[in-house]
């Protein structure tokens, strides 16, 4: 019942049919027949949403139910002991998600040591161009004392 392709298709249609009766709102029609095509599309839209939020409570309760079960079924287990478990090197420790972290962080950091190198040559390439332009306007002002 709760397909996407069947709600996207319902709401698209109860969306159709608000935009037209906004639409009729000042065109000359029967009084009583607009106002059974909104009572239509509120009981329309009402049916819809009833149907959606108890298929989603039902689901709810059994992922509940589910959930209770498995936690009940790990309590009654017995507790394990780390004096009786064998020793594994810590790289057998490591979960995919750590590799991962630690791949992203070594990724980052290598881009942030980028951004700095690109920085400082930038900074220096604008202080190459400030002395060029501070000797520039040295030259200008030696020929204007010339030329006075």
């Amino acid at each position: 019942m709760l397909k996407s392709e069947f709600l996207e298709a319902e709401m698209l249609e109860i969306n159709n049919e608000l935009k037209k009766l906004v639409q009729l709102r000042r065109s000359p029609t029967l009084k009583i027949a607009y106002q059974e095509r909104w009572a239509t599309l509120k009981t329309r839209a009402s049916d819809l949403l009833n149907v959606v939020s108890q298929k989603c409570i039902k689901v709810h309760n059994a992922a509940s139910m589910h959930f209770v079960s498995y936690v009940h079924l790990v309590e009654d287990q017995a507790p394990l002991y780390l004096a009786n478990t064998p020793h594994f090197s810590e790289s057998k420790y490591l979960t995919r998600e750590a590799r991962i972290f630690k791949l992203l962080r070594q990724k980052i950091l290598k881009q942030q040591e980028e951004a700095k190198a690109r920085e400082d040559l930038l900074l220096q390439k604008q202080l190459e161009l400030e002395a060029t332009l501070k000797m520039k306007e040295d030259l200008i002002a030696q020929l204007m004392n010339k030329q006075a």
